[in-house]
C-alpha cells in the first residue's frame, strides 16, 4: 500500500469521523492493485454514528465509508455468511488497522478471519433444489429464445445462478462482481475456464451448443435439471 493512501485516510477520519473506535482500510488499497478507477474503502466502527455506506471526494480520492456501530457489524457478519458474500468480512480479516483507540482490534480482526475461513452457512437440500429448478427454467428460456439480445439476459441470470449453486453447494463463498469469477476460478480453474471459452464460443459465433452441454452436465452433478415435482414455498 502506497504510504499516501494512508496518510489520506487518518486525515479523512480525523475530518469527518473524530469519534471512531476502529477504522481499516480495506479493498484493492490492501491488494496492491489498485487501478485510475479505484477507491479507498474504509471500515469504520463508531459508536456515535447511524450505520450506513457514505461515499465522498476527498483530497482527489474517491472514498467508500461502511460505517458501523458494533452491534449493527455483528449483524452484517451473520447476514453474509446467511447470503454467502464476504465482502465486509474479508475487508475487516485483511485490512490494514490505522485507527484502534480501545485496543481492541487486533481481537476484532482476528475473529472476522475466523468467520472467513469457516465460511458460509451451507446450503440445504431445500436451496440447492430450488438453484437447479431456477436454472433448468433458466436454460430453458436460453435454448428456445430466438433473439440475441434476450438471450444475453437470459445466459446472464443462467450463469450467475449456476456460479452460486457451484459455489455454495460446497459451502464456499460467493462474492459480487469480479469476486464472483475469482473465486470460481479459485475453487476449480477447469471448470471457470470451460465456462468462459463455451460463454466466448456462443457470443462469436451464436451457437449455444457447447454452452447448454457444459451448463447441463455441470448440473449433473449436483441432481440435474428439476422441474417435475418441484416444490417450493413463497415467503
Amino acid at each position: 500500500m502506497r504510504d499516501s493512501i494512508k496518510r489520506i485516510a487518518q486525515q479523512f477520519i480525523v475530518s469527518h469521523f473524530p469519534e471512531s473506535d476502529i477504522v481499516l482500510i480495506g479493498g484493492s488499497a490492501v491488494y496492491g492493485n489498485l487501478t485510475t478507477e479505484s477507491d479507498i474503502d474504509l471500515i469504520i466502527i463508531d459508536e456515535t454514528e447511524t450505520p450506513r455506506i457514505e461515499c465522498y471526494h476527498f483530497l482527489g480520492w474517491k472514498i467508500e465509508a461502511f460505517i458501523y456501530t458494533a452491534l449493527s457489524l455483528e449483524f452484517e457478519f451473520q447476514t453474509a455468511r446467511y447470503i454467502g458474500m464476504p465482502t465486509i468480512i474479508k475487508m475487516c480479516a485483511e485490512g490494514l488497522l490505522i485507527e484502534d483507540k480501545q485496543g481492541n482490534g487486533k481481537e476484532f480482526q482476528r475473529e472476522a478471519k475466523i468467520l472467513y475461513e469457516q465460511g458460509p452457512q451451507p446450503w440445504d437440500e431445500e436451496k440447492i433444489n430450488k438453484a437447479r429448478y431456477q436454472i433448468t427454467d433458466f436454460l430453458s428460456d436460453f435454448r428456445s429464445s430466438e433473439d440475441f439480445e434476450e438471450s444475453l439476459f437470459i445466459l446472464n441470470k443462467l450463469i450467475d445462478t449456476l456460479t452460486e449453486l457451484i459455489l455454495r453447494a460446497d459451502g464456499n463463498w460467493v462474492g459480487e462482481g469480479k469476486w464472483v469469477a475469482r473465486n470460481l476460478k479459485s475453487y476449480d480453474k477447469d471448470m471457470c475456464d470451460k465456462l468462459v471459452k463455451y460463454t466466448k464460443t456462443y457470443m462469436n459465433t451464436n451457437d449455444k451448443t457447447k454452452l447448454v452441454s457444459f451448463i447441463q452436465s455441470t448440473l449433473d452433478n449436483y441432481g440435474g435439471e428439476l422441474f417435475v415435482g418441484y416444490k417450493g414455498f413463497f415467503l
